[in-house]
């Protein structure tokens, strides 16, 4: 795109910064404002910071927790000074929002709407009552939109003027987003489809059609290679973390098909999507030699659209919760059997050893993921006391991201060494026998 005037760009910067900044900063709330997932991810953030093992399997192992959101609280959270909290996931969500407004606002001027009507459209980005709670929860809703509008946008110009650049541009900004969130695949393969088309279409030969699609796909294959990767340097197993695509299954749980709907923010991608491409459809419609007339009023109606559909209530805005509340289960095990020590794996244990924490003598230990050798090792460091193991019970996300628990399994049969005790809400507590003798 053509570089916007200096008076323009510091107009629309200084818009773009100043709203998202105010929308972090009027968020302020307690921690429990903040979405489940953002929580989680600042948890994982500081452990990788520490250099625990723990923070590295939390930071690859898990398909719904997609690394790149993680690695840009890390990165934020390595400033000197900055205190590692769920508001760094809101920093990163209200500059992903950022970034859309200005995509948007030089996507506009391109196609000649004019500056008052290209910041009612910032704005209208940014003060959207979705995109308002995705940024104050710190959900990665608006970094996975902000990748998925912009690489797409990327992909229309190309097809538009084929361009190396704009190709390499559209696949990297794709790729970022399946790593955002694994609905992004979807995208990708979209995508690639897309190019395959058009390389068909222009009939200059199969070198350049092999060549074009190597070049789209290489970024999601070094994103997909590194994720692989980590899986086996860290878990031992490249696919570790497509765990959470057939375990439910298995468990009467969600398939795959709910798995690509399942927290994904499809249609306020659509409602923002729709907005920013809205005047560069009713642009190519009209054709190029006609006025600006059209587009500025398929400026104004879209305007008007993605305000009345997102103050309809149509967008979901909820802030995702634990299902039991941490704080009431610790309580309860830590009164119910004052000898204990009570073992918990996965993402939610983060919340449950954070509960306890006020408390300078509780005994809970947090494991990632569960290994013999890991419940062998509780065992000797907690001698005269004894140890109860904590697993969901649910088809939720804490219950996928336990492993090593293959009797979770329908069928299996519970080793004899974990004896069940009862049940607090969706966990199931077991006590870990020790060996006689």
């Amino acid at each position: 795109m053509s570089p916007l005037p200096r008076s323009e760009t510091f107009i629309a910067v200084a818009l773009a910064v100043s709203v998202a900044a105010g929308v972090v900063v009027t968020g302020r709330q307690p921690a429990r404002h903040y979405d489940l997932e953002a929580r989680q991810r600042t948890a994982v953030a500081a452990d990788v910071i520490a250099g625990t093992p723990r923070g590295t399997q939390g930071l690859v192992g898990s398909l719904d927790l997609a690394p790149l959101p993680t690695v840009l609280v890390i990165l934020v959270g390595l400033v000197p000074f900055v205190p590692l909290t769920p508001a760094l996931a809101s920093v990163v969500a209200a500059a992903a929002a950022g970034a859309l407004a200005l995509y948007v606002n030089a996507l506009w001027r391109r196609h000649g709407v004019p500056l008052p009507l290209r910041c009612a459209a910032m704005l209208c980005v940014l003060l959207l009552p979705p995109v308002v709670v995705s940024v104050q929860a710190g959900q990665t809703a608006m970094l996975f939109v902000a990748l998925a509008v912009c690489g797409t946008g990327a992909l229309v110009e190309w097809l538009r003027a084929p361009s190396l650049r704009r190709l390499a541009l559209a696949a990297i900004l794709l790729a970022l987003a399946a790593s955002t969130r694994c609905q992004g695949a979807l995208l990708v393969g979209t995508a690639a489809l897309l190019v395959a088309l058009a390389c068909a279409v222009q009939r200059r030969g199969w070198s350049f059609f092999e060549g074009t699609i190597i070049a789209f796909l290489l970024p999601t294959a070094y994103v997909v290679l590194l994720w692989l990767g980590g899986n086996w340097l860290i878990l031992g197993n490249p696919v570790f973390f497509l765990r959470a695509a057939w375990q439910p299954a298995a468990l009467g749980g969600p398939d795959l098909w709910s798995l690509l709907g399942r927290g994904c923010p499809w249609l306020l991608l659509g409602v923002l999507g729709g907005l920013a491409f809205s005047v560069p459809l009713a642009s190519a419609l009209a054709g190029s030699g006609a006025r600006r007339l059209p587009q500025t009023a398929a400026a104004c109606a879209a305007v008007l659209a993605a305000v009345g559909v997102a103050w309809q209530a149509r967008i979901p805005t909820g802030v995702q919760t634990a299902s039991v509340e941490p704080r009431q289960v610790v309580r309860f095990l830590e009164a119910g059997y004052p000898n204990g020590t009570f073992i918990v794996t996965g993402y939610a244990g983060y919340d449950f050893v954070e509960a306890a924490r006020p408390d300078p003598n509780n005994h809970w230990v947090h494991l990632m993921h569960m290994r013999p050798e890991n419940i062998g090792k509780v065992l000797q460091d907690y001698v005269g006391r004894e140890v109860y193991l904590l697993v969901n019970a649910g088809a939720t996300r804490e219950r996928w991201d336990e492993v090593g628990l293959t009797w979770q399994r329908e069928g299996s049969r519970i080793p004899e060494r974990f004896l069940f005790a009862r049940q607090v809400g969706e966990w199931s507590v077991f006590e870990v026998l020790r060996a006689q003798g």
